[in-house]
């Protein structure tokens, strides 16, 4: 009996050795946790902020970047490149510090200007509107009032690859009533002419085409200021070739003299004609803009008129063949009748008579502006 309870007399004192033991195991764990410092978490930007420096990316759900081409980011100055460097993981974080649960960190910057709304597309469903066309010579000359062609052409080719005209007018400044959407203007003022792509529909009422063009009138004397004829005298205008190159480009054949031609500024080669032989002249002139210019050429020529005759101050003889030579030998004219009429540079020449098989002929001399009768005698 003495043995057992010895035995319960130990057990009971190792419970009570354990006991204390195990709680005191037991509140190790909270004690060294408590001294373990706690990591704070970074701050994350607010869902859906935009970068600084970007624009905000409109129509996209919060936390959610834009899918496809828009979802590029523009700087406000249109560059394209927000302009950040990666931030280094071992720097101080300023955004940490000062973050807290209830207030997360707002990184858009402060606005320095509020950015101007964009034009809003046309529709091309929308109700046709009005669009005004005024077309000026120079920036500051008043608008055209009579004289204009205006051809207005869709902006997308068709199946030939040609732009589709959709509208012409006549005049001065015209109003149009178009179909929203874009569009190519043409104004042909004279030979002058310009084009410009304008946008109907977006609440524009419309546009200005500057022509930069002036004028230029003809006029040709001959002799001592001896008036020519209209009717005897063309001008041939040619513009230089776009390409650079030496070679004009006909730009007007047979204008007539006295006539205002609506040009576009810059040097023109103008040919003057005086009849159908050899008294051409050429020169260049210069169109300025907003300006009518005047040019007057001097032909150094004169009117000839051919007679086969018996005698002097007789009847000119019919059925006669005629050629007009100079001292070289070259064919300057050749003509069949009683009396043929030839305007001919100033200079030497030989006419060379043929009637019933017998050829005659006879030298002569052209001054400017002296028309003078020349005759051959048949014998």
């Amino acid at each position: 009996m003495r043995v057992r309870r010895f035995a319960g007399a130990s057990a009971i004192f190792r419970l009570a050795v354990l006991i204390p033991a195990i709680l005191a195991l037991i509140g190790t764990v909270p004690a060294v946790s408590q001294t373990k410092p706690v990591p704070v978490p970074r701050a994350a930007p607010r869902a859906g902020a935009a970068l600084p420096g970007t624009m905000p990316a409109t129509g996209a759900a919060a936390g959610v970047a834009p899918q496809g081409p828009d979802s590029s980011l523009e700087t406000l100055d249109g560059e394209g490149d927000a302009g950040f460097d990666n931030p280094d993981p071992n720097a101080p974080d300023p955004a940490a510090d000062a973050a807290t649960p209830s207030a997360p960190v707002d990184l858009n910057p402060t606005a320095t200007g509020p950015v101007p709304p964009a034009s809003p597309p046309p529709d091309p469903n929308g109700p046709p509107a009005s669009f005004e066309l005024v077309a000026r010579l120079t920036d500051s000359a008043p608008p055209i009032t009579a004289g204009l062609t205006w051809r207005v052409f869709g902006a997308e080719p068709g199946p030939d690859g040609k732009l589709k005209l959709v509208a012409e007018s006549h005049g001065g400044s015209v109003k149009l009533t178009l179909t929203p959407g874009a569009y190519f203007i043409h104004a042909a003022y004279g030979r002058a002419g310009a084009t410009k792509k304008i946008t109907v529909g977006t609440g524009v009422p419309g546009d200005t085409v500057v022509l930069n063009a002036g004028g230029m009138r003809l006029s040709a004397l001959v002799g001592k200021d001896q008036n020519i004829p209209p009717g005897d005298i063309s001008f041939d205008v040619y513009a230089p070739d776009e390409d650079g190159s030496d070679e004009r480009v006909l730009l007007i054949a047979n204008a007539p003299p006295g006539k205002v031609i609506g040009l576009n500024a810059g040097t023109y080669h103008v040919v003057c004609r005086y009849g159908d032989a050899n008294a051409v002249v050429r020169a260049d002139i210069r169109v300025e803009p907003g300006k009518l210019t005047d040019a007057t050429i001097y032909q150094k020529a004169a009117r000839m008129t051919l007679k086969l005759v018996t005698e002097h101050g007789g009847e000119a003889l019919a059925d006669t063949s005629w050629s007009v030579v100079t001292p070289s030998g070259e064919s300057v004219a050749d003509s069949v009748g009683a009396f043929p009429s030839i305007v001919l540079a100033i200079g030497d020449y030989t006419a060379i008579a043929k009637h019933d098989g017998k050829i005659f002929q006879r030298n002569f001399t052209v001054e400017a502006g002296l028309n003078r009768d020349v005759e051959v005698l048949a014998r």
